[in-house]
């Protein structure tokens, strides 16, 4: 079977060193660094994969919930952290395939502490396993950061979020933002694990957007052209209106002490997703991420960058771009006191929500609900009864489980009631 040349290069212009025979590769992300188009891919082309004696793991688009069963991490539409089953069952998948090479990718897993990471390593294959890390320029990141938290539930303005990231790093936001997107520090930890030499760190190309796919072909032994971008709308970021209006929406439903799980359901699952739907018109105004905090995150870029080439991993791409625009040492990257920055967040807030926004968000709601297809409404063209994306991705075995165990808990807890009597 022939191979076509990949594009892509190590640092310096070396060939990429593939996975070898028996190996397991663990994309690691960190979340926001090209990881939701690189799975859904992944996904799309599963049997072409493997035929090439490639085995994407898991059932669904991505492995989240064994990432966030092994981290012990509360899961949002549960409320708590999923069964150890969903991490056993990938442990199982990835000892027992038959296929030469295992590919395994979840951006949850940059979340894991240096025990957590040594054990899902031990648990994977010990030997056997190679580490990914996909990058971006941390100023590339913190605008789509802040609006995937807000999607999720959060009311904080985008400007008080900043302060928090670079004013206090160590501790609240800050430290849950720089745990996965300090880049040196991810690199490190897993490079003392697997070592550097099984460490792969592939940079997006923010121009060439084929490069991450040919990147992961090139470590996987994958022909050239296997993986394609698949069309998913629900990934793209969203305009300073859509954001403000779900921010506003965050902040009325906790004042109506509705619960996070519905909250996410609601929102996450139900507007946010309708929304993201439709095409963004050319004069609608995005979210801009000010000049002070690009030029705080490129500084952090240009070390993060340095301290990773120390480390002597395998580098896809132009490791420098980082460092994004700033120059390196640049000293004008000062934090600005909150109060000159707040005004941006209430002048976004009073701008006119734009009808078409508001109207996605209502109708979002109310698929999300599922009040209109338990009443069977609907136009022709508008099927409000179809499956919603978030299920498109869940293995229907899945499904049958978690129908169970909800059929269990319903059973047991109304024999309880009846054995009170």
């Amino acid at each position: 079977m022939g191979e076509a040349t990949h594009l892509v290069t190590r640092e310096g212009g070396a060939a990429v060193q593939s996975l070898p025979e028996g190996g397991v590769l663990l994309h690691i992300g960190p979340p926001k660094t090209g990881t939701s188009a690189l799975q859904g891919a992944c996904h799309a082309c599963r049997d072409e994969m493997r035929a090439q004696g490639v085995r994407y793991a898991g059932r669904t688009q991505q492995t989240g919930s064994a990432a966030y069963a092994v981290l012990g991490r509360a899961h949002p539409t549960l409320g708590e952290a999923p069964s150890t089953h969903h991490w056993k069952r990938l442990v199982s998948e990835v000892r027992a395939a038959k296929e030469p090479r295992v590919f395994i990718s979840s951006e949850f897993f940059a979340g894991a502490d240096d025990a957590q990471a040594a054990r899902i390593v031990r648990e994977l294959g010990g030997d056997r396993v190679h580490v990914a890390l996909t990058l971006r320029p941390v100023s590339r990141i913190l605008a789509s950061r802040w609006q995937q938290n807000v999607q999720e539930g959060a009311r904080y303005s985008f400007d008080q979020w900043l302060h928090w990231v670079f004013e206090q790093p160590s501790e609240g936001k800050g430290a849950t933002f720089w745990s996965r997107q300090r880049h040196d520090h991810l690199a490190a930890r897993w490079a003392s694990i697997v070592g550097p030499e099984r460490l792969s760190v592939v940079m997006v190309d923010e121009q060439n957007k084929s490069a991450i796919y040919q990147a992961f072909e090139a470590l996987l032994k994958l022909r050239a052209g296997t993986l394609e971008p698949q069309n998913d709308t629900a990934n793209r970021s969203m305009t300073a209106e859509e954001i403000e209006l779900l921010r506003g929406l965050n902040e009325r439903f906790t004042e109506a002490g509705i619960t996070r799980p519905l909250l996410y359901k609601m929102i996450t699952r139900g507007t946010a997703l309708y929304m993201k739907g439709r095409e963004i018109g050319a004069n609608e105004p995005k979210q801009q991420t000010p000049s002070w905090a690009i030029n705080r995150a490129d500084l952090i870029g240009w070390e993060s960058a340095a301290a990773i080439r120390a480390l002597g991993a395998q580098v896809i791409g132009n490791l420098n771009a980082l460092g994004g625009t700033t120059p390196q040492g640049d000293s004008a990257a000062q934090i600005p006191p909150l109060a000159t920055t707040a005004a941006n967040a209430s002048s976004a807030a009073a701008r006119q929500v734009p009808e078409v926004v508001a109207t996605r968000a209502a109708m979002g709601m109310l698929f999300a609900s599922g009040a209109a297809r338990e009443e069977g409404s609907g136009r022709p063209g508008i099927d409000v009864r179809v499956e919603p994306q978030v299920l498109q991705r869940v293995h229907t075995i899945d499904l049958l489980r978690v129908v169970a165990q909800r059929l269990l808990w319903s059973v047991t807890s109304r024999i309880r009631k009846i054995t009170r009597r």
